[in-house]
């Protein structure tokens, strides 16, 4: 009895997972409703506006997935913007309002003192996805000049259905595994039964967090902001005179000199001392044995007087 169950149990196991493997679920509308955040009518601070901007779904390509007619597309976007403002602190303050006002948050930001009159930073936003391309122009609005703007966009929404699929399947086993505990008979079969349960409950936990990053990261799109003072953008000059052009001078002119002076030693190792050595030396052995034969003659002559 106890060896029929348990054989049983194993093959019910083997046909949910082969089943389970190769099918998707039917429907996905409740599923899709959750993942995704409402969207907002407008986006309205400080005077800007993100409009709703209309996501169209592309065209399906050959031999692709197909997706339920009720799953919307998720699309994780993502910008990089780099900008000029007058005033640093007063732009990042406006963006961290604009992106609270209309529902994103601030993710980080940093202020850095480039100088006494002049500050830089960097400041990332989460917005809601359907305001991406408002929040963009609205930022580009209230900037003197976008030295820099790069977007993405990774489509994930057949990761999003094939993950809830599996969920879905995953948890039906689950609860025909449990019911397998009011058979077990022996110790031996409800571990065996228990184990198997906290698998299928340990890979239920991770499709759900998957299936959450997936939903958070395509409702909120990430704008990462990098800000520059219109003071540091423009060359400084007083009366006509630009300090700037002239510490650039003195820069040129000092790497000349160095350069000057590096070619100069090169030459003096690799060229001149060689060929001092091979002419000095000799000259020196000459002179060498000249005084010393003048000096053995002086001491004869001392000698003979």
């Amino acid at each position: 009895m106890n060896a029929k169950l348990i054989t049983s149990f194993f093959v019910f196991i083997l046909m949910l997972l082969m089943v389970g493997c190769g099918t998707r679920a039917a429907e996905m509308s409740a599923v899709s409703e959750n993942a995704v955040a409402p969207a907002a009518d407008a986006f309205d601070s400080g005077g800007f506006a993100f409009e709703e901007a209309a996501v169209e779904a592309p065209a399906a390509e050959p031999g692709s997935t197909q997706l339920p007619s009720s799953q919307p597309r998720l699309i994780i976007r993502t910008a990089d913007m780099s900008i000029i403002v007058t005033d640093t602190d007063e732009a990042m303050d406006r963006l961290a309002k604009m992106a609270t006002d209309n529902g994103g948050w601030v993710v980080n930001s940093s202020v850095y003192q480039y100088s006494d009159t002049a500050k830089t930073g960097n400041i990332t936003l989460r917005v809601p996805a359907e305001g991406f391309d408002s929040a963009i122009d609205a930022i580009s609005a209230m900037s003197i000049e976008v030295t820099n703007l790069s977007t993405s966009g990774q489509d994930v929404t057949e990761e999003f259905v094939d993950l809830s699929a599996r969920l879905e399947n995953l948890e039906a086993t689950a609860v025909r595994v449990r019911s397998f505990l009011e058979d077990a008979d022996t110790v031996e079969e409800a571990l065996a039964v228990n184990q198997e349960l906290s698998r299928l409950e340990g890979e239920i936990e991770s499709f759900k967090g998957r299936i959450q990053y997936l939903s958070q990261s395509a409702a909120f799109s990430t704008i990462s902001i990098n800000i520059t003072p219109d003071e540091l953008s423009q060359p400084i000059e007083v009366g006509g005179w630009r300090p700037s052009g002239i510490v650039r001078d003195a820069l040129e002119a000092l790497v000349d000199a160095l350069q000057g002076l590096a070619t100069f030693a090169i030459w003096l190792v690799i060229y001149f001392l060689p060929i001092a050595l091979i002419i000095g030396i000799p000259l020196w052995l000459v002179v060498r044995f000249v005084r010393r034969r003048g000096w053995f003659r002086r001491n004869q002559a001392a000698t003979a007087e």
